[in-house]
């Protein structure tokens, strides 16, 4: 009787956490874009890009650009020092509506490490959103004080008359991440990483309580089971 309680246990618990990962891909236009895209002077050079996620839920973030191993003030390309990284002045923007959000400014650290005899270098992933699969979105940035996104044209509020040229896969950093490009007429060119957290969040999570309710409710009918057995 004991292992089968815990048997039904296990396979409670074991089916509320299960966790779904969390996959994404990162769409590049083949298409160049010109000058009178939405109209004239309303293109913007290079070519546009976006994240879809494909499966499950979680976080992106856009990182730094390292291109120095060993001194942290040789890492003259960081996001912090080229854009306004501050909550509200960076983020996304949703594909299908051209609707687009700011970022909340929070932060983590996905790399850090100190050579002998050199300074500790870190980069710097700054949260743009939590999405899930089905979603397409771009990125925009505030440089010089106006805005420019990874994707639309400038009929978008979004692409100010300062944004220029974007690109995608330019090459990578001294830690081998791929990187990504907004230009600015003012402001120059910024360069980022893009990488995803997986959500901890268990699929299916009970509310308070059900958990407690279905293993007792299991209890109460295996009681139930081994009283009729016994008379």
């Amino acid at each position: 009787m004991r292992k089968l309680i815990a048997s039904l246990m296990l396979m409670s618990i074991g089916g509320l956490s299960c966790l779904a990962a969390f996959d994404y891909e990162i769409v590049k236009s083949s298409t160049a874009g010109q000058w009178s895209d939405g109209g004239p002077g309303n293109g913007v050079y290079g070519y546009s890009y976006y994240v879809k996620v494909t499966e499950g839920s979680g976080s992106l973030y856009l990182t730094d650009k390292i291109n120095n191993l060993y001194s942290m003030s040789g890492n003259n390309e960081l996001l912090s020092l080229n854009a306004n990284m501050s909550g509200g002045n960076y983020g996304w923007v949703d594909k299908s509506t051209g609707i687009s959000y700011g970022g909340d400014g929070s932060t983590i650290v996905t790399y850090s490490h100190q050579y002998p005899n050199n300074e500790l270098v870190t980069q710097t992933g700054y949260k743009v959103g939590d999405f899930t699969a089905g979603d397409e979105v771009g990125f925009w940035l505030t440089v010089d004080d106006t805005t420019g996104a990874s994707i639309l044209d400038k009929s978008n509020p979004i692409n100010s008359s300062n944004m220029n040229y974007r690109n995608a896969f330019v090459n990578t950093d001294a830690l081998g991440n791929e990187l990504f490009q907004l230009d600015y007429t003012n402001g120059g060119s910024v360069f980022f990483g893009i990488t995803g957290v997986e959500s901890t969040t268990p699929v299916g999570q009970p509310l308070p309580g059900v958990l407690a309710t279905m293993l007792i409710g299991g209890g109460i009918s295996l009681w139930g089971m081994r009283r009729r057995n016994k008379a």
